[in-house]
């Protein structure tokens, strides 16, 4: 269990120069992400419940593949959408997605919590979905979209 111990400070603007600094830090922190090279981003969600099980333990999951990774974890914790951005692991590589991915699916939470499966996550899909699911999706797809044109190859192969 997550305890309050990790928390070294916390920002609360009570005015509109304070609110304007705390927008800014937030919009500009996966900038600084950025610089330390192209990170692995992925945008998950877990139960409430989980929520401080999966910030305890994603890092050392992360870690254990690939020792000199740094996990970087932000996001929602009023609705357990976190975004998991990892740095120093190559950007091809996808275990670390893969480990994240099904982890996040063992605690009952979502691969994709804002920004959807895409090309990205459609490897990973039957984590979260049934095959009968699957094939529902792909038939809604062939009755509104016969001829594929729409978004092709985006969720369904």
């Amino acid at each position: 269990m997550a305890s309050l111990e990790r928390v070294v400070d916390v920002a609360v603007a009570v005015d509109a120069p304070r609110r304007a600094a705390l927008w800014a830090y937030r919009e500009h922190h996966t900038e600084a992400i950025n610089r330390l090279g192209p990170p692995h981003k992925l945008d998950v969600a877990v139960p409430l419940r989980a929520l401080a099980q999966f910030l305890d333990e994603v890092p050392a999951i992360v870690a254990q593949a690939f020792p000199d990774a740094r996990t970087w974890l932000f996001g929602h914790a009023g609705d357990g959408n976190v975004h998991v951005n990892v740095t120093g692991v190559d950007p091809d590589d996808e275990r670390v997605d893969d480990a994240v991915l099904r982890y996040t699916a063992s605690l009952g939470g979502s691969i994709s919590a804002e920004h959807g499966i895409g090309r990205a996550k459609q490897r990973w899909l039957h984590l979260n979905r049934s095959a009968n699911e699957l094939a529902a999706f792909r038939a809604v797809k062939r009755a509104l979209d016969p001829a594929g044109i729409l978004n092709p190859g985006v969720l369904l192969a």
